[in-house]
């Protein structure tokens, strides 16, 4: 049984399938104050955040799996890709380096990865093959398309997993990760076969934990007591999602929003126009301010990530031409971009 005051760490040993499920109920909660606290491009604003999301979690799983041979297209990978960055850390040149991607490879290579499920190794190197994709973005292409098998790397939900380097994004620690949800997925299906947990909820409610307790803690005021009982708020504007949002803020989207198809957000990508963060590349630990248990585990730089595996990007060579592995480019002169 976790208490309201316990690291994200210790939620995942200790709390109930109860407790879990409350924390998952109080995503958008978190995602809202998440967005406030970021508040988005200079046009777009927090409620940008908070579209992207809905598009990745709500319609984009219906359209590739509405798909008889499911894939991604060209805009949906970079608007996932946007979304991932939005969310987490931002870093401008990944938009570009995927980009770079054609449209015909975008499409076979995510048919591929996608037929080898539910063989996570397997689907990951594949879409690495993709200029712009380490692990990291892999993961959430898979987590999309199939969330009963695959959760997304997410930075929080890793430095709230026990046994899993956060500091290490590469295919052996994601599939670590991967794992250790797994398990946690099977023992709250045991306890509430009713809740139907799938990794990416778990992966979800970690998430959820994690940036909560930094941004808005009060929300877990209401989590369920080991009787069951739930206490008694002390902050009801708080509990219900307010969060002190300017008053031009809502969670709702829009009728268009659930109206989306295949060409979701391509206004954005075809104007040139990128979402911008105003963090200006601030870490995770700046954005949240970590506890000194989960400081201790700390985030994973750009220099670090996939420094222990083949997934290096050339973004520009000295023919002005891009290339995805260093084994296939014979040009001396080029400058390097980690895919994440």
């Amino acid at each position: 049984m976790a208490d309201k005051s316990d690291s994200s760490l210790v939620f995942f040993q200790k709390a109930t399938a109860a407790q879990w499920s409350y924390v998952l109920s109080r995503y958008k909660d978190v995602l809202k104050a998440k967005a406030q606290q970021t508040r988005g491009s200079k046009k777009g604003g927090p409620q940008e955040l908070i579209k992207i999301d809905n598009w990745y979690q709500e319609q984009l799983p219906k359209i590739i799996n509405s798909r008889k041979d499911r894939h991604l297209n060209h805009e949906e990978l970079v608007q996932v890709m946007k979304w991932k960055l939005m969310r987490g850390k931002y870093r401008p040149r990944l938009i570009d380096l995927v980009k770079i991607n054609t449209e015909l490879a975008v499409l076979q290579t995510t048919k591929k990865a996608f037929r080898k499920l539910p063989n996570l190794g397997g689907a990951i190197q594949a879409l690495t093959n993709l200029k712009g994709i380490g692990p990291a973005s892999a993961s959430a292409v898979l987590a999309a398309a199939a969330p009963e098998h695959c959760p997304f790397m997410a930075d929080e939900s890793m430095l709230a997993t026990p046994g899993v380097e956060a500091t290490d994004y590469t295919l052996a620690e994601y599939l670590n990760y991967a794992e250790q949800i797994k398990n946690c997925c099977e023992r709250l299906r045991a306890e509430d076969p009713d809740a139907k947990w799938n990794p990416h909820k778990v992966e979800l409610a970690l998430w959820t934990h994690y940036v909560g307790r930094q941004l808005c803690n009060s929300i877990f005021d209401s989590m369920p007591l080991p009787d069951g009982t739930i206490p008694k708020c002390t902050n009801s504007e708080e509990i219900n999602g307010v969060l002190n949002e300017d008053s031009n803020v809502s969670v709702a989207t829009s009728e268009a929003d659930d109206k989306s198809n295949d060409s979701s957000f391509q206004e954005n990508s075809k104007d040139g126009k990128e979402f911008r963060h105003p963090g200006n590349g601030a870490t995770v630990e700046d954005t949240l301010g970590l506890s000194s248990e989960e400081n201790s585990r700390n985030v994973v730089s750009e220099d670090n990530e996939n420094s222990n595996s083949n997934l290096s990007v050339d973004y520009t060579t000295s023919g002005g031409e891009t290339n995805t592995n260093d084994s296939t480019v014979d040009e001396p002169s080029r400058k390097k971009i980690r895919a994440e």
